[in-house]
């Protein structure tokens, strides 16, 4: 098996799990099928894109009552977050961050080995206990508005509780002014916070001010990159534990954490091949040109081999904590926070996911680049194949200026930028918020949080 020591942990289950994944995706899913031909080994299968199974939808999955037309109609309606459809799936959206938005169809098995996966390795656990735990308060910060990944997750372990032993769990919309935010969370004063990594350190930098005052005993984040600087800055501001994972709308739970703050791939239930530019495995320690995922948890959508943007590296040196699970290092999303002028001397800070969330959904753009010029310009790139760019540009810079209105910016002139959105040179990743490309914008001023509110019982 590329990239795995065939006699690893978890290997047999691994193998069993795969096998049970190919027969599955030969009989169910025309799709594969007809990509699989002869073919009896995973490493025979070209690798497969986004782009490839969305067009494919209805050929794509094992269960035939899946098709595009009836999900989409389902995802339409956001107040069906975390709602079963068909009576037996969840369904979620991915961004568009590679250009091209996906739906992607839990099945029941999917969802139980996320649940066990995050309960028992990246929480710590014991066996049948709850990632959540009973009777505490829990604080999600993310993107809302649509079938996200995080959200329908979050909404739906929050039904599953047992109500007397729920835990108290308030949503918050990355895309809240940060003084407004602030001021939730000081009046919810939750125990646990879940977040993103720009977001974390957004309200580390509150907190180191004195503007925030929160008693946390968790930050779990997820969903971008995470820095040793913006570990080390969030601990220093809020001195409580970090828990960081590496999962994707494609497969949700895909490597957790170690006391040693390492990433472990759960190699029993994920497959994550590392290639060269011609689909040659690398060796542990080397940078990989792309990546092959295969999800092994879900046979109602198959993923096999299915091309992810991140880029992955396998640790060639064990890791000291002991795991047998593979460590691996990930340069996932990794936009900027961008910093602007507001009203009374004032700057705020606008988290790259709250930007991405108002130019996906509000402004109808899938392939973008958002670059600051300076304090009071900002550049808009539409991929090439954004069909009517002058009324694809006019609407979305419509929904960006109302959105930093929301957050009192009001002298921010939006450019329609003459290129195309470009990746970055070193790592081949779209950055889709980019600071100022000087990367001497001014230290952000923390904006003022509204009264404090002491933690409540």
């Amino acid at each position: 098996m590329a990239n795995l020591d065939p006699t690893g942990w978890g290997a047999a289950q691994r193998d069993a799990r795969l096998a049970a994944l190919l027969d599955a995706a030969r009989d169910g899913s025309p799709l594969y099928r007809r990509r699989m031909g002869k073919a009896q080994r995973l490493q025979e299968l070209e690798p497969v894109t986004k782009g490839e199974l969305m067009r494919g939808f209805d050929d794509w999955a094992t269960d035939r009552c899946i098709t595009l037309q009836g999900a989409s109609a389902f995802l339409a309606d956001t107040d069906k977050v975390a709602d079963g459809w068909l009576g037996r799936y969840l369904l979620w959206t991915s961004s568009g961050t590679s250009g091209t938005p996906a739906i992607f169809v839990q099945d029941a098995a999917s969802l139980a080995a996320y649940d066990a996966i995050d309960s028992l390795r990246l929480r710590g656990g014991a066996p049948g206990t709850s990632m959540w735990g009973l009777g505490r308060s829990f604080a999600y910060v993310g993107a809302v508005g649509g079938h996200f990944a995080g959200l329908a997750s979050v909404q739906r372990l929050r039904r599953l509780a047992v109500p007397p032993l729920a835990p108290r769990l308030q949503v918050f919309s990355v895309g809240m002014p940060l003084a407004d935010l602030a001021a939730g969370l000081q009046t919810m004063s939750p125990q646990v916070l879940v977040t993103y990594p720009s977001c974390a350190v957004a309200l580390a930098s509150l907190q180191a001010a004195g503007e925030l005052q929160l008693g946390l005993d968790e930050i779990w984040l997820g969903g971008e990159q995470l820095s040793a600087t913006q570990r080390q800055t969030v601990v220093a501001a809020f001195g409580c534990q970090v828990r960081n994972n590496y999962g994707a709308s494609e497969c949700y739970s895909m490597a957790c954490e170690c006391a040693q703050g390492r990433l472990h791939l759960n190699s029993d239930w994920v497959i994550l091949e590392t290639l060269d530019s011609r689909g040659n495995p690398v060796a542990p320690g080397e940078d990989a040109h792309t990546v092959a995922l295969t999800n092994l948890a879900n046979r109602t959508q198959p993923l096999l081999r299915y091309r992810l943007t991140d880029r992955v590296r396998y640790c060639s040196v064990a890791c000291a904590c002991g795991s047998r699970f593979p460590a691996i290092e990930v340069e996932g999303r990794a936009d900027d926070t961008l910093s602007l002028p507001a009203a009374q001397d004032r700057r705020v800070q606008l988290l790259p996911l709250a930007l991405e969330t108002v130019l996906e959904e509000e402004g109808g753009l899938t392939q973008f680049q958002l670059v600051q010029r300076s304090d009071h310009a900002l550049e808009l790139r539409l991929g090439q194949g954004t069909a009517n760019p002058a009324a694809a540009f006019a609407r979305a810079a419509a929904a960006l200026h109302a959105f930093l209105q929301r957050h009192g910016v009001h002298k921010v002139q939006i450019v329609h930028g003459h290129q195309h959105p470009r990746s970055d040179a070193r790592s081949g990743k779209l950055r889709r918020i980019i600071g100022w490309t000087d990367n001497r914008a001014p230290p952000a001023k923390p904006a003022a949080a509204r009264p404090r509110a002491t933690r409540g019982t």
